[in-house]
């Protein structure tokens, strides 16, 4: 029997790249089976629904309901909706943000 000959040293590097780039391969592509991207969050999200009060309205509706001084109204989205924060001076005092649902005009708080 004839002694095994020893590679030369380009082919063992030449073989530890094949052996190297096939493990990344390999490894990639089961990665890409198990970790499906996940959709874009532009995609999920809702997009705002056009408001069926306005937050003059808005602010009439919590002055009525609640009492108070309007000092000021900010329109804010939350989860695709839009939400009017009405800040009222009470008569104690005190001042506080009631939200108003800008589809419904439902008082939040």
């Amino acid at each position: 029997m004839l002694p095994p000959h020893p590679l030369p040293a380009n082919s063992k590097l030449l073989l530890i790249a094949l052996l190297l780039l096939s493990l990344l391969a390999v490894s990639t592509a089961a990665l890409a089976n198990n970790q499906r991207p996940e959709p874009r969050q532009e995609n999920q999200r809702q997009q705002p629904q056009r408001a069926a009060l306005s937050a003059a309205e808005a602010a009439d509706r919590v002055q009525r309901q609640i009492g108070g001084k309007v000092m000021g109204v900010q329109t804010r989205q939350s989860n695709g909706t839009t939400v009017y924060s009405v800040k009222i001076l009470q008569s104690s005092g005190h001042m506080r943000t009631v939200n108003v649902n800008a589809q419904t005009g439902a008082i939040m708080n």
